[in-house]
């Protein structure tokens, strides 16, 4: 039902809405005994109605399952202490939010004399589901997903008696995601916990059913495990072609030896208007220098792009998906899928062709996290993005989208861009300065090569996120008949 109360503390003379709904006090026994509203909302109340009227045999999911666990449930969280080193004694080490990227490519490294490091590995075939901060989101451990250490923020599913890909079509649907949220405790951070999983109820399908719905979850993230080699594949074409090694910690022109502290000098006439000493610390300075070896000439980016902006700022009317444009912001940039997309009203005329973006223009976060780079694919035409993406237009005929995508995800990419930046509590970074970065300038032809990977790569992150969609909507289909 719904009752109308006043809001004293913002406006007394205000009138607003609030939602109220009345439960039966088992489900109050079922739930840990807890008296906030949280675990019995609306959404997850319909999520068991649905599952509880149709006709499918139901299972626990600890039922169905060969485990259900994370490293620190039963051990001390002294046990994974984290100790850092580089790629050569390390096993690559995805976070909670680092496993959901795209490129996924770990950042860090664990050293291998962890203890416990063979705790933080995971199969391929079992599914990851974040458990701390944003809790809920679903991942199959693929190739290159099993290859990593894993945080011990995310709880490990060992799927035994369904197919993976039907369980992850549960978990990721709309009677899934609602019935693992209302579960989620904490004031400040949400987390859930393994037992919590064990109990959802599973409807469980035909074989042939489960089968089908699996294969598209596989097949999906099959094409996103192909769509990070054509990344890799980029990055290796653009330094051949450079004629260029990668950029390392032993690139940077430091005072002294390794071993000394980490001290340089610049002069004045370098200084310009900035004078913070983050802003001429040498390793971009020497990204440029390495760079400036290679088989091309270099110009900035200015030269090879036709325009370069950020969007005009405006307020923002969001609405349903039905009466909007979808949003683009900051934080989905890096993501192999977006959650939480919003829409933006579509009688927002008003300057808002500089917000809409196209296929193959490169974007970059310039406000919070900078230098994120992404590329526009064809299911993103039309789009908006957030004043805190900057766009980047090719020159036609003479640069390929692909190919400044490549360049500005490398080392030397990426160095120039973060030191660019200013901002007392959030990092910024201007157009003026991104036109400045350096750049090779390689011939049309030998920039398509690198391209082409790239384009491909982001279309067939797209075509997975679409037969992912197909197999929830398949799982979906099941309790509605």
């Amino acid at each position: 039902m719904t009752e109308v109360v006043r809001s004293a503390a913002e406006n007394p003379n205000a009138l607003i809405t609030a939602n109220t709904f009345s439960v039966s006090s088992h489900w109050i026994y079922n739930d840990d005994y807890r008296l906030d509203a949280g675990p019995y909302s609306a959404g997850a109340f319909r999520a068991l109605d649905a599952i509880e009227a149709c006709s499918l045999f139901k299972a626990e999911l600890g039922s169905v399952c060969g485990t259900i666990w994370h490293p620190v449930q039963n051990q001390a969280r002294s046990n994974f202490k984290r100790i850092y080193t580089d790629a050569e004694h390390g096993r690559a080490f995805l976070g909670s939010r680092e496993m959901f990227f795209f490129p996924l490519r770990a950042e860090k490294f664990l050293s291998f004399t962890i203890p416990k490091l063979n705790d933080l590995t995971v199969p391929q075939g079992w599914l990851l589901i974040s458990r701390s901060g944003t809790v809920g989101n679903v991942l199959y451990v693929n190739h290159r997903l099993a290859q990593c250490a894993i945080t011990e923020h995310a709880i490990r599913i060992e799927p035994l008696r369904v197919p993976p890909g039907y369980l992850y079509a549960f978990l990721a649907s709309r009677y899934g995601q609602p019935l693992m949220l209302k579960s989620s405790f904490g004031a400040v951070v949400a987390e859930i916990e393994p037992k919590h999983l064990a109990a959802l109820p599973l409807p469980i399908a035909n074989e042939s059913v489960q089968k089908a719905i699996h294969n598209k979850i596989v097949r999906a993230y099959a094409f996103r495990d192909k769509a990070n080699d054509l990344l890799d594949e980029a990055d290796e074409r653009l330094h051949r072609a450079l004629s260029v090694e990668h950029f390392s910690e032993e690139d940077v022109e430091y005072l002294g030896s390794a071993k000394q502290p980490k001290a340089f000098i610049i002069s004045s006439r370098e200084l310009g208007a900035r004078f913070d000493a983050t802003r001429h610390v040498p390793i971009a300075r020497s990204a440029v220098a390495k760079l400036s070896h290679g088989r091309y000439p270099l110009v900035p980016l200015r030269e090879l792009a036709d325009e370069i902006y950020v969007a005009p700022r405006f307020a923002r009317i969001y609405v349903d998906k039905e009466h909007g444009t979808p949003l683009l912001q900051g934080s989905h940039l890096p993501m192999m899928r977006i959650h939480d997309l919003k829409y933006i009203s579509n009688t927002q005329t008003e300057r808002m062709d500089r917000w809409i973006i196209h296929k193959g223009q490169v974007l970059v976060t310039c406000s919070g996290t900078l230098g994120r780079v992404a590329l526009t694919s064809s299911a993103q035409e039309g789009w908006a993005a957030s004043q805190h993406i900057l766009r980047v237009t090719a020159r036609p005929g003479e640069s390929h989208p692909g190919f400044l995508a490549a360049f500005l995800m490398t080392a030397f990419g990426q160095h120039q861009l973060l030191s660019k930046s200013y901002g007392g509590v959030v990092d910024e970074l201007t157009e003026d300065d991104t036109a400045a970065v350096i750049a090779p300038k390689l011939p049309f032809s030998a920039q398509k090569e690198v391209g082409i990977c790239i384009e491909e790569a982001y279309e067939l992150r797209d075509k997975a996120n679409e037969l992912e969609d197909e197999a929830i909507l398949d799982f979906e289909g099941l309790l509605s008949k």
